[in-house]
């Protein structure tokens, strides 16, 4: 589905002009000339993204902003002697603001970067929704690898050091960073996702600023370190955090002390800093886009979240916890089991969203089927319902050699390792296992 996208400018020709630029990146772009004709737009559609002009003429932009940031991201367009406005804009929800006249490209790379902050606020809404209560803390899954993680957790929690955790989109770095802190006894738990900050704000709002300190800067703003006092900080996507606000960074974890912006005071506070990332954030040091010495000082405790396809034996585990969660979510009353054959289809899947994509499928099914009383395989989405081998080549077309050793690693998944049950389901001897795995460098 094309990403909509609400143009409210009272300029006709620069209004059509924009919304016909954004038509040809693929967008699906409104136009509309004031105030009045933007909010019935707001309050009748959803749009992915607001571009939205702070001087209308039944109004002043201003006052659509708090309303339009709460369901969408907004972008607003200001002329030179407006900059002040639109920070006060920022201030008040918008995502980001946009100096008349402006390059497209560089229009267009603010709207993809609203639009995936957006997205990021929506998947942490559904990842902290997973249940009420003290229960959401819960990691659900006893592979050897969720039962290592949960041993960590216990281990450190109630130590004051700080923690790196990775993990791909959807593998919950949230809510570990979240138990972590619950078992901690730490006060107050303050969430940053580095990616959905502009650049040019980013000092700011981690480490808060002076009235003064910048045109705009109408009052003092404390920042995230600073109300994060006597709890846990957690930088989500660490890696996006802009080398230039690094090394400050790294001055406060080796001082715990820091400057708000404008000021020459330094202040001390006890936090504790917990960093998520979906990339090998050594990797990002030896390309140069993130400072060795900060890595480790992060990286006291790494706590490495695996996807969801290495350790398909917590799949029926997830399920099973999610159903009574999503029925009531639905607000369906009736039983809901799942056929045998229904959880192995999901475990033959490879979950590139992890986690969050499991439990989105079950939403969807449960929706539309939830009175059908068991989960069976038909009611998937089509690329679910094959065997993962079936989604590649063609069997003509794939050496025999290599179906096998593909089969068997999916059931070394499967079985966790257990090369007892992979000889039985092959029917074919332990040595002669071992024999394949060494040959195929699988031991």
């Amino acid at each position: 589905m094309k990403n909509k996208i609400l143009v409210i400018d009272d300029d006709h020709m620069f209004n059509e002009m924009l919304c016909e630029a954004l038509k040809d990146e693929g967008y699906m772009p409104v136009g509309v000339l004031s105030l009045k004709e933007a909010r019935k737009k707001l309050y009748d559609e959803y749009f992915h993204c607001v571009l939205l002009d702070l001087r209308l003429p039944d109004g002043n932009g201003m006052e659509l902003v708090e309303m339009a940031s709460t369901i969408s991201t907004v972008i607003v367009m200001s002329a030179h002697g407006d900059i002040r406005s639109a920070v006060n804009a920022v201030k008040k929800g918008a995502f980001n603001f946009l100096e008349k006249p402006f390059e497209l490209n560089h229009a267009l790379i603010e709207i993809k970067r609203a639009i995936n902050y957006r997205k990021l606020e929506l998947e942490n809404e559904e990842l902290s929704k997973l249940t009420g209560g003290e229960r959401k803390l819960n990691l659900v899954g006893n592979s050897t690898e969720m039962v290592k993680i949960k041993k960590t957790i216990d281990t450190i929690a109630n130590k004051s050091v700080s923690v790196l955790i990775e993990g791909e989109s959807g593998t919950g770095k949230e809510v570990v960073a979240n138990l972590i802190h619950r078992l901690s006894g730490r006060k107050k738990f303050v969430a940053l996702n580095c990616s959905a900050i502009p650049e040019n704000l980013f000092e700011s709002e981690l480490f808060g600023h002076e009235k003064g300190a910048f045109t705009g800067a109408d009052t003092l703003k404390k920042g995230m370190v600073e109300d994060a006092d006597g709890g846990t900080l957690f930088l989500d996507e660490i890696s996006e955090m802009p080398l230039s606000l690094q090394p400050k960074l790294l001055r406060f974890l080796e001082s715990g002390s820091f400057k708000r912006l404008g000021s020459i005071m330094a202040k001390r506070v006890n936090v504790r800093l917990i960093c998520a990332t979906n990339r090998n954030l050594l990797d990002e040091v030896e390309k140069g886009r993130f400072r060795a010495d900060l890595y480790y000082r992060l990286n006291v405790v790494k706590i490495a979240i695996p996807p969801l396809r290495n350790r398909i034996e917590d799949i029926a585990p997830l399920v099973n916890y999610f159903i009574p969660l999503l029925k009531r979510e639905i607000g369906i009353a009736e039983d809901i089991k799942v056929s045998e054959d229904f959880i192995e289809a999901l475990m033959n899947y490879k979950w590139p969203g992890n986690v969050r994509e499991l439990r989105n499928v079950l939403l969807s099914i449960i929706a539309i089927y939830g009175d059908h009383g068991v989960l069976e395989t038909w009611m998937l989405p089509e690329d679910m319902q094959k065997p993962e081998m079936e989604k590649k080549l063609p069997l003509g077309e794939m050496p025999l050699e290599e179906l096998e050793k593909d089969y068997t690693e999916r059931l070394l998944r499967k079985y966790n390792g257990n090369k007892t049950k992979v000889a039985r389901v092959l029917g074919i001897s332990k040595s002669t296992l071992y024999t394949k795995l060494k040959r195929w460098k699988l031991d």
